[in-house]
């Protein structure tokens, strides 16, 4: 066994160092510990500090140049001459850390004089930088104007940051698409060698590249001199006006750039924190320069490398000691520490190469537990024991513990009862236990409710647990339960009681919570459904009154999934908790309003008399939640479908009431909602914030009457006259344009308004019709009925109220329907068309042609005109099938005695080609297209139709042929 114990540690141990081994090398591989590592690099760096080279001087664009020469920017003829006093003196090269990118349009002959100085020189260094593209991934290259970068060499000037914001690096070569650039500093030390000057900094404009991706190539970590200021700087203006200053630069090489405070860029490095001074672009470059010029190069070894060389690390660790199988100790992983810094210094300080040590190092640490495993296992299962224990003492003496003796008389109380008893052990010492407390009976053990004020006794037997209520001295009341063990000695001799108190109020104020979420609804606190099935129980178990019915109203809220789709859930929470506060309006103490789930509300009425009653109450519930709901500011309408059973039906069951109920919802709600319905036997979109809007837009527009009814003319070609015409709607909305119906009938037919838009529609139509009467021109107009209007119950109501208020003879209106209208309930169409026949009005089928079931609505349905749809006539003089089809409509309405219309009629050819078959009615853009009835008034007035197309000449060449 303890073999089988030693073999299966030393398995998981190799299985944690692999584990341990591969996240050291992923560690390091992907950089994880960069910011680790980048501290110690600035730590290692800055221990060995380089002296700075007198070969570098920096002529500074400083506060005391700028006192001399003037206001930054000097004029360009001031770089001339400080390039032409260097050209004095021998000077070997100079580079500019400045960018001449722009001509100076203030003193043009300056940029000549620049030009020609630094020509003359002929080793003048000027940068050029990449600047990114705020749009692009991309970035573009600044560089000198043309007549500078045609004697110069240079170079770029990108600096690299690392992601802490501190420049550590650098790339010696740089360029968009190829780095082809040197860097600044790098060009400026290879002119120190005669043989490489004509191979460095070569610019042709044909070759170079100002636009792409920048690549970067031959990075370097920077040896720092020293601190910010350390190389030798001269002022700007001393070197032009001071010759002694002048001659002390010769052989010297010379960084010109910008040390000014507020002037230029300046940036953080290594060495910052020894002076608390960023560093000058012109220094960083310096420190560069003197880092190739001294071959100081720092190496960054590649991740895969490091990653290699750090597992390698700690593989080694554990091989050394698991061959010596000797147990490794703080004090010496400080040390293979502290030997694995030095050796990176080392490294970094001779061989110019930087090794990353940060996985390295955290793999030595985490070297420690992995060995002692066991015993930290060992201490951590120890300790979980020690902490279970406190944590279970800690828990007794969190209840109150009383001590007594035989007679109840109060010994001890710790800090526990003297809590829940409010008392302190001195005033109660000695007390009898039956006097200080105050016990009432909780008869309901999961309310507050039903107490008896008669004292309970205290356990008399050995071991004994009650629960009830305690009066404190403060007369708070408190729930416990109390449980008593007897204390006896040796001999079983009565020494006394041990009262242990537990303080349950919140056990009971939790339970009371988890009854109260049982039965009631927690967003709106409407009982829940498991509470109205109890009641409606409990309501048809009673005998009912004289005359009284019970009815379900099941409410649904049309398009609730709009307002979480266009305003989130939580105002959709709050929206249901408005709805219900409405719908409680209409509900009397006797009735019972709950939430269903989701969207759905149910309310119980028992004490209506008959249908019509709640059909009142079906009513005011839909006036209530029609007005509008303001949610997070924005103004939201919502309407609800409310399908009605009644319990005294057939006797059924209260479940079978109510799906009836849910039934009829189903109904009212695929009808388009806002409406309620009683359950009969033969019943049985994403939203945003922009159609919210629209919706409203469209509910105003239709209130205050902003939609347009325009009409089209029917013309009766044989007679040369407009006999009928169209009423077809539009909205002049302000910001959308000129809306057809395809654009906005959708969401009327969504949010229930279809039957108020096609009443305002009806309305109009027949003013108009009945104002060509009374001009004497009595033409017929027909009218679009939408399916769900024309199945509507208020249609028939509606269509007669309005022919009365317009005073238009029903034989001028024509309804038109579609067989999409008719085809999901033809039985109910049917019926409806004849009682519209019966008014007197006529009944038109549009779109005849493009259904499956046409000739049977002929049969079934009392028809007076067909439409042939203007998919036939599109191509009826280039389509042989469709002249065909439209010859076999045009015979077929023949021979029933329907009047045929033609629409979409577009041509002369298409027109003449109707005329030739007998179809006279043609309708369609030809003639006219959609018009205001001021326009139509207009055309009808006209004696000779001259503003149609030529009537007369199509009847002639028809009776030519």
């Amino acid at each position: 066994m303890i073999q089988w114990v030693g073999r299966a540690f030393r398995n998981t141990f190799v299985l944690r160092a692999i584990l341990l081994i591969v996240s050291v090398g992923l560690l390091s591989f992907f950089a994880v510990l960069e910011r680790i590592d980048a501290v110690i690099y600035d730590q290692i760096s800055t221990i060995q500090h380089y002296p700075p080279d007198d070969d570098i001087v920096i002529v500074a664009i400083d506060e005391e140049s700028i006192k001399t020469l003037g206001r930054w920017p000097w004029s360009r003829s001031v770089h001339a001459e400080l390039i032409r006093r260097l050209e004095s003196i021998g000077n070997h090269a100079v580079a500019f850390d400045l960018i001449f990118s722009e001509p100076q349009t203030n003193d043009p002959e300056a940029d000549h004089s620049l030009a020609a100085a630094i020509a003359s020189h002929g080793m003048v260094i000027l940068p050029v930088a990449p600047v990114a593209d705020e749009n692009r991934d991309y970035v573009y290259l600044v560089e000198p104007l043309p007549i500078y970068r045609q004697h110069a060499k240079l170079g770029h000037v990108d600096i690299e940051l690392d992601s802490d914001g501190i420049a550590r690096r650098v790339f010696l070569t740089a360029g968009i698409e190829e780095p082809r650039w040197s860097a600044f500093a790098l060009v400026l030390a290879a002119l120190t060698h005669q043989n490489t000057t004509n191979s460095i900094n070569s610019f042709s404009d044909d070759n170079i590249k100002f636009w792409g991706r920048w690549v970067r190539s031959h990075e370097v970590l920077i040896p720092y001199a020293g601190k910010s200021g350390s190389f030798q700087q001269v002022s700007y203006g001393q070197v032009l006006s001071n010759d002694q200053i002048l001659a002390s630069l010769r052989n010297k090489f010379i960084l010109v750039g910008m040390t000014a405070t507020g002037i230029g860029t300046r940036f953080a490095t290594p060495v910052s924190p020894i002076n608390r001074q960023p560093m000058s672009g012109v220094e960083w470059h310096a420190n560069v320069l003197s880092m190739l010029l001294h071959n100081r190069a720092i190496l960054p070894i590649s991740h895969y490398s490091m990653s290699l060389i750090s597992a390698t690390w700690v593989f080694a660790i554990l091989f050394l000691f698991s061959i010596f199988q000797r147990n490794i100790t703080m004090p010496l992983l400080l040390v293979l520490i502290g030997c694995g810094l030095c050796a990176i210094w080392i490294i970094l300080r001779f061989l110019h190469i930087w090794l990353p040590p940060g996985a390295a190092l955290i793999g030595t640490m985490a070297i420690y537990p992995l060995l002692n495993w066991q015993r930290i296992n060992e201490f951590m299962q120890s300790l979980f024991v020690a902490k279970a224990g406190s944590n279970a003492a800690l828990e007794s003496v969190g209840d109150g513990v009383i001590t007594t003796d035989t007679h109840n008389h109060i010994i001890y109380m710790n800090k526990g009862a003297e809590r829940i008893l409010d008392v302190t052990l001195n005033q109660a010492q000695g007390v009898s236990l039956l006097k200080l407390v105050h016990l009432s009976k909780i008869q309901d053990r999961t309310a507050f409710t039903g107490l008896i004020d008669s004292e309970i006794p205290i356990p008399v037997s050995s071991i004994g647990t009650i629960q009830c209520y305690l009066r404190t001295a403060g007369s708070e009341k408190r729930a416990v339960r109390i449980t008593r063990h007897m204390l006896r000695d040796e001999h079983e001799a009565l020494m006394g009681f041990v009262f242990a108190l537990a303080d349950i109020t919140d056990t009971i104020e939790l339970t009371k919570q988890v009854e109260y979420q049982a039965s009631y609804d927690t967003l709106t606190n409407l009982p829940n459904r498991a509470l109205l099935l109890k009641r409606f129980e409990a309501m048809t178990s009673l005998p009912q009154k004289y005359g009284k019915i019970i009815a379900v109203f099941f409410v649904s809220l049309d398009n609730f999934k709009k307002i979480n789709d266009a305003l989130g859930h939580r105002a959709g929470d709050e929206l249901l908790k408005m709805v219900s506060q409405r719908l409680s309006k209409i509900i009397s103490n006797a009735n019972f309003l709950a939430r269903w789930g989701g969207d759905e509300f149910v309310v119980l009425f028992n004490d209506l008399h008959d249908k019509d009653i709640a059909a009142q109450r079906a009513q005011e519930a839909l006036d209530l939640i029609e007005h509008q709901f303001f949610l997070h500011g924005q103004e939201v309408f919502v309407t609800v479908s409310i399908g009605i059973s009644f319990f005294s039906e057939d006797g059924k069951g209260n479940e079978i009431v109510l799906e009836r109920a849910s039934t009829a919802m189903h109904r009212i709600k695929n009808e388009g909602g806002n409406s309620f319905g009683f359950y009969s036997t033969e019943s049985s979109v994403a939203w945003t914030r922009d159609r919210l809007k629209f919706e409203k837009e469209l509910r105003i527009a239709l209130n205050e009457g902003h939609l347009q009814v325009l009409y089209q003319p029917i013309v009766d070609v044989h007679q040369q006259s407009i006999v009928r015409m169209e009423a077809l709607v539009r909205w002049p909305h302000p910001t959308r344009g000129y809306l057809s119906p395809s654009e906005f009938i959708p969401l009327a037919e969504s949010v229930g308004l279809m039957e108020q838009l096609g009443r305002e529609v009806l309305k109009t139509a027949c003013v108009a019709a009945h104002r060509l009467i009374q001009s004497s021109k009595p033409i017929h107009v027909s009218v679009n009925v939408h399916p769900r209007q024309l199945l509507n119950e208020n249609f028939l109501p509606t269509l007669s109220r309005v022919l009365t208020e317009t005073r238009l003879p029903a034989t001028s209106l024509t309804l038109e329907i579609t067989e999409s209208a008719v085809v999901s309930d033809m039985a109910r169409a049917a019926v409806i068309l004849q009682q519209i026949k019966g008014l007197g009005a006529l009944i038109a089928l549009d779109d005849f042609g493009t259904g499956y079931s046409s000739l049977t609505l002929l049969r079934e349905l009392p028809i007076d005109i067909l439409k042939i749809d203007k998919s036939f006539i599109r191509a009826l003089d280039q389509n042989l099938n469709d002249l065909t089809i439209t010859q076999a409509i045009i015979g077929l309405g023949a021979n029933l005695g329907l009047t045929i219309i033609a629409e979409g009629v577009e041509s002369e050819r298409q027109a003449r080609i109707l005329l030739e078959n007998h179809c006279h009615l043609q309708q369609g853009y030809f003639f006219s297209r959609p018009i205001p009835y001021e326009s139509i008034l207009q055309l009808v007035n006209e004696a000779d139709f001259s503003s149609l197309v030529s009537i007369k000449q199509l009847c002639a060449i028809v009776s030519l042929k």
